[in-house]
Protein backbone atom coordinates (compact mmCIF):
# COMPACT_ATOMS: atom_id res chain seq x y z
CA UNK A 1 0.00 0.00 0.00
CA UNK A 2 1.31 3.48 -0.80
CA UNK A 3 2.13 5.62 2.21
CA UNK A 4 0.59 9.09 2.58
CA UNK A 5 2.26 12.37 3.47
CA UNK A 6 0.07 15.32 4.47
CA UNK A 7 1.14 18.68 3.05
CA UNK A 8 -0.51 22.11 3.01
CA UNK A 9 -0.34 24.12 -0.21
CA UNK A 10 -0.88 27.86 -0.55
CA UNK A 11 -1.17 29.93 -3.80
CA UNK A 12 -3.41 32.21 -5.83
CA UNK A 13 -4.95 32.68 -9.27
CA UNK A 14 -7.29 30.88 -11.64
CA UNK A 15 -4.77 28.12 -12.35
CA UNK A 16 -4.52 27.35 -8.66
CA UNK A 17 -8.28 27.37 -8.21
CA UNK A 18 -8.58 24.81 -11.01
CA UNK A 19 -6.03 22.48 -9.42
CA UNK A 20 -8.77 20.22 -8.13
CA UNK A 21 -12.39 20.04 -9.22
CA UNK A 22 -13.75 20.00 -5.68
CA UNK A 23 -11.58 22.44 -3.76
CA UNK A 24 -9.58 25.60 -4.24
CA UNK A 25 -5.96 24.37 -4.12
CA UNK A 26 -2.82 26.45 -4.46
CA UNK A 27 0.87 25.61 -4.23
CA UNK A 28 3.81 26.59 -2.06
CA UNK A 29 5.91 23.43 -2.08
CA UNK A 30 7.55 21.22 0.49
CA UNK A 31 7.26 17.56 1.45
CA UNK A 32 7.90 15.64 4.64
CA UNK A 33 10.82 13.28 4.16
CA UNK A 34 9.99 9.62 3.64
CA UNK A 35 11.13 7.01 6.14
CA UNK A 36 10.00 4.09 3.99
CA UNK A 37 11.71 3.37 0.71
CA UNK A 38 9.56 0.52 -0.62
CA UNK A 39 6.88 2.71 -2.23
CA UNK A 40 6.74 6.45 -2.86
CA UNK A 41 4.58 8.62 -0.64
CA UNK A 42 1.25 10.03 -1.73
CA UNK A 43 1.16 13.74 -0.91
CA UNK A 44 -2.20 14.77 0.56
CA UNK A 45 -3.05 18.37 -0.30
CA UNK A 46 -6.05 20.17 1.07
CA UNK A 47 -8.03 23.34 0.46
CA UNK A 48 -11.40 24.95 1.08
CA UNK A 49 -14.54 23.11 -0.10
CA UNK A 50 -16.58 25.01 -2.67
CA UNK A 51 -19.93 24.22 -1.02
CA UNK A 52 -21.08 22.28 2.05
CA UNK A 53 -21.50 18.56 1.34
CA UNK A 54 -21.87 16.88 4.72
CA UNK A 55 -25.59 16.05 4.54
CA UNK A 56 -28.21 14.88 2.06
CA UNK A 57 -29.85 18.31 2.32
CA UNK A 58 -26.60 19.99 1.31
CA UNK A 59 -26.14 17.63 -1.64
CA UNK A 60 -29.60 18.39 -3.06
CA UNK A 61 -29.25 22.11 -2.28
CA UNK A 62 -25.97 22.69 -4.08
CA UNK A 63 -25.65 19.91 -6.69
CA UNK A 64 -27.13 19.80 -10.19
CA UNK A 65 -26.71 16.03 -10.60
CA UNK A 66 -25.42 12.97 -8.74
CA UNK A 67 -23.92 10.39 -11.09
CA UNK A 68 -21.95 7.15 -11.31
CA UNK A 69 -18.78 7.67 -13.36
CA UNK A 70 -15.81 5.78 -14.78
CA UNK A 71 -12.47 7.38 -15.79
CA UNK A 72 -11.81 6.46 -19.42
CA UNK A 73 -8.92 8.74 -20.43
CA UNK A 74 -6.38 11.03 -18.81
CA UNK A 75 -3.79 13.54 -19.98
CA UNK A 76 -1.11 15.41 -18.07
CA UNK A 77 -1.43 19.19 -17.80
CA UNK A 78 1.93 20.89 -18.18
CA UNK A 79 3.04 23.05 -15.25
CA UNK A 80 3.46 26.79 -15.68
CA UNK A 81 6.66 28.26 -17.08
CA UNK A 82 7.36 29.82 -13.67
CA UNK A 83 7.15 26.40 -12.02
CA UNK A 84 9.44 24.83 -14.62
CA UNK A 85 11.96 27.66 -14.20
CA UNK A 86 11.75 27.35 -10.42
CA UNK A 87 12.29 23.60 -10.63
CA UNK A 88 9.29 22.63 -8.52
CA UNK A 89 5.55 22.72 -8.93
CA UNK A 90 2.44 20.74 -9.84
CA UNK A 91 1.60 18.49 -12.78
CA UNK A 92 -2.17 18.17 -12.90
CA UNK A 93 -4.28 15.69 -14.89
CA UNK A 94 -7.25 16.21 -17.20
CA UNK A 95 -9.38 13.10 -16.73
CA UNK A 96 -12.31 12.23 -18.98
CA UNK A 97 -15.15 10.69 -16.96
CA UNK A 98 -17.92 8.67 -18.57
CA UNK A 99 -21.32 9.01 -16.93
CA UNK A 100 -22.62 5.48 -16.40
CA UNK A 101 -25.83 6.29 -14.54
CA UNK A 102 -27.72 9.33 -13.27
CA UNK A 103 -28.78 8.80 -9.66
CA UNK A 104 -30.44 12.15 -8.97
CA UNK A 105 -30.98 15.51 -10.69
CA UNK A 106 -32.13 18.87 -9.40
CA UNK A 107 -35.36 20.33 -10.77
CA UNK A 108 -33.39 23.54 -11.33
CA UNK A 109 -30.21 22.02 -12.80
CA UNK A 110 -28.16 24.55 -14.76
CA UNK A 111 -27.43 22.00 -17.53
CA UNK A 112 -28.55 18.53 -18.51
CA UNK A 113 -26.48 15.59 -17.38
CA UNK A 114 -23.47 15.13 -19.68
CA UNK A 115 -22.61 11.81 -21.33
CA UNK A 116 -19.02 12.49 -20.29
CA UNK A 117 -17.02 15.41 -18.95
CA UNK A 118 -13.48 16.50 -18.17
CA UNK A 119 -12.26 16.70 -14.61
CA UNK A 120 -9.14 18.50 -13.41
CA UNK A 121 -7.52 16.09 -10.96
CA UNK A 122 -4.47 15.95 -8.76
CA UNK A 123 -1.40 14.57 -10.47
CA UNK A 124 2.10 14.94 -9.09
CA UNK A 125 4.43 17.33 -7.33
CA UNK A 126 7.83 17.65 -8.99
CA UNK A 127 10.96 18.93 -7.26
CA UNK A 128 14.74 19.30 -7.60
CA UNK A 129 14.53 20.85 -11.03
CA UNK A 130 13.12 17.83 -12.86
CA UNK A 131 9.57 16.95 -13.87
CA UNK A 132 10.68 13.31 -13.77
CA UNK A 133 11.35 13.62 -10.03
CA UNK A 134 7.68 13.46 -9.11
CA UNK A 135 5.48 12.23 -6.28
CA UNK A 136 1.79 11.39 -6.60
CA UNK A 137 -0.70 13.80 -5.09
CA UNK A 138 -4.26 13.33 -3.88
CA UNK A 139 -6.74 15.54 -2.06
CA UNK A 140 -7.02 14.95 1.66
CA UNK A 141 -10.21 13.05 2.41
CA UNK A 142 -11.16 12.36 -1.22
CA UNK A 143 -10.37 10.05 -4.14
CA UNK A 144 -7.56 10.90 -6.53
CA UNK A 145 -9.70 9.69 -9.51
CA UNK A 146 -7.78 6.88 -11.20
CA UNK A 147 -8.33 4.54 -14.15
CA UNK A 148 -9.66 1.12 -13.24
CA UNK A 149 -12.00 2.48 -10.56
CA UNK A 150 -15.54 3.79 -10.34
CA UNK A 151 -17.05 6.66 -8.37
CA UNK A 152 -20.25 8.41 -7.37
CA UNK A 153 -20.09 12.21 -7.68
CA UNK A 154 -22.29 15.16 -6.82
CA UNK A 155 -21.78 17.69 -9.63
CA UNK A 156 -22.37 21.41 -10.00
CA UNK A 157 -22.07 23.26 -13.32
CA UNK A 158 -19.79 26.28 -13.12
CA UNK A 159 -20.50 28.49 -16.11
CA UNK A 160 -17.72 30.44 -17.85
CA UNK A 161 -16.71 33.44 -15.78
CA UNK A 162 -14.39 36.39 -15.93
CA UNK A 163 -11.62 36.46 -13.34
CA UNK A 164 -9.74 39.76 -12.98
CA UNK A 165 -6.15 39.26 -14.06
CA UNK A 166 -6.74 35.75 -15.40
CA UNK A 167 -9.29 36.37 -18.13
CA UNK A 168 -12.10 33.98 -18.98
CA UNK A 169 -12.30 30.68 -17.12
CA UNK A 170 -14.13 28.04 -19.20
CA UNK A 171 -17.31 26.45 -17.91
CA UNK A 172 -16.86 23.08 -16.24
CA UNK A 173 -18.48 20.44 -14.09
CA UNK A 174 -17.12 20.56 -10.56
CA UNK A 175 -17.71 18.82 -7.27
CA UNK A 176 -19.09 20.41 -4.12
CA UNK A 177 -16.21 19.51 -1.84
CA UNK A 178 -14.09 16.67 -0.53
CA UNK A 179 -17.18 14.80 0.74
CA UNK A 180 -19.01 14.85 -2.60
CA UNK A 181 -17.06 12.05 -4.34
CA UNK A 182 -17.41 8.44 -3.15
CA UNK A 183 -15.41 5.38 -4.31
CA UNK A 184 -17.75 2.84 -5.90
CA UNK A 185 -15.94 -0.29 -7.05
CA UNK A 186 -17.98 -3.48 -7.50
CA UNK A 187 -21.23 -1.73 -6.60
CA UNK A 188 -20.19 -0.93 -3.02
CA UNK A 189 -20.01 2.68 -1.81
CA UNK A 190 -16.71 3.43 -0.11
CA UNK A 191 -14.89 0.54 -1.78
CA UNK A 192 -12.14 1.42 -4.23
CA UNK A 193 -9.58 4.19 -4.69
CA UNK A 194 -9.37 6.80 -1.92
CA UNK A 195 -6.52 9.28 -1.43
CA UNK A 196 -4.55 7.41 -4.08
CA UNK A 197 -4.83 4.06 -2.32
CA UNK A 198 -7.22 1.15 -2.84
CA UNK A 199 -9.38 0.35 0.17
CA UNK A 200 -11.81 -2.47 0.86
CA UNK A 201 -15.39 -1.80 1.83
CA UNK A 202 -14.65 -3.23 5.28
CA UNK A 203 -11.71 -0.89 5.84
CA UNK A 204 -13.81 2.05 4.69
CA UNK A 205 -16.60 1.16 7.13
CA UNK A 206 -14.14 0.93 10.02
CA UNK A 207 -12.58 4.29 9.13
CA UNK A 208 -15.99 5.97 8.83
CA UNK A 209 -17.65 4.49 11.93
CA UNK A 210 -19.98 6.93 13.68
CA UNK A 211 -18.19 7.41 16.99
CA UNK A 212 -19.55 10.86 17.75
CA UNK A 213 -17.31 12.55 15.21
CA UNK A 214 -18.94 15.91 14.33
CA UNK A 215 -17.64 15.48 10.77
CA UNK A 216 -19.58 12.24 10.24
CA UNK A 217 -21.15 12.76 6.82
CA UNK A 218 -23.61 11.42 4.30
CA UNK A 219 -20.70 9.71 2.55
CA UNK A 220 -19.69 8.01 5.80
CA UNK A 221 -23.27 6.91 6.47
CA UNK A 222 -23.63 5.18 3.11
CA UNK A 223 -20.32 3.32 3.05
CA UNK A 224 -21.03 -0.35 2.38
CA UNK A 225 -24.38 0.38 0.73
CA UNK A 226 -25.34 0.82 -2.92
CA UNK A 227 -25.76 3.83 -5.16
CA UNK A 228 -29.47 3.01 -5.38
CA UNK A 229 -29.73 3.39 -1.60
CA UNK A 230 -28.10 6.80 -1.86
CA UNK A 231 -30.36 7.80 -4.75
CA UNK A 232 -33.45 6.97 -2.68
CA UNK A 233 -32.23 9.14 0.19
CA UNK A 234 -31.60 12.06 -2.16
CA UNK A 235 -35.00 11.66 -3.82
CA UNK A 236 -36.66 11.80 -0.39
CA UNK A 237 -34.73 14.92 0.67
CA UNK A 238 -35.93 18.49 0.12
CA UNK A 239 -33.34 21.14 -0.78
CA UNK A 240 -32.67 23.87 1.75
CA UNK A 241 -31.79 27.53 1.40
CA UNK A 242 -28.18 28.25 0.45
CA UNK A 243 -26.22 29.93 3.21
CA UNK A 244 -25.40 33.61 2.80
CA UNK A 245 -21.81 32.66 2.03
CA UNK A 246 -23.06 30.46 -0.82
CA UNK A 247 -26.06 32.55 -1.82
CA UNK A 248 -24.92 32.54 -5.44
CA UNK A 249 -25.17 28.76 -5.53
CA UNK A 250 -26.46 26.72 -7.09
CA UNK A 251 -27.33 27.69 -10.64
CA UNK A 252 -26.52 31.41 -10.36
CA UNK A 253 -23.19 31.96 -12.09
CA UNK A 254 -20.86 34.71 -13.19
CA UNK A 255 -21.00 35.82 -16.81
CA UNK A 256 -18.17 35.41 -19.30
CA UNK A 257 -15.70 38.19 -20.16
CA UNK A 258 -16.84 40.82 -22.61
Amino acid sequence: MRRSTRVTFIATGAAAAAAVATTALTFSGGQTASTQQDRPAVILAHGADRYPAQTATEWVTYADHVVEVTPVLEKEISPSRDEVDRGEGLILRKVTLRVDKVLWSSDTAAKATPASFEWIAHGWQFTDGSMNNRTEMAGEGEPRIEAGHHYVMALDWQAPKCDPGDGEIPGQWRGLGSESTIPYDNGVLGQGEFQGQTQSGKAARVAAADDGDPNYSLRDEFIGRTAEDLAKRLADTEPGEPTQEHSAAPNVHNTSCG
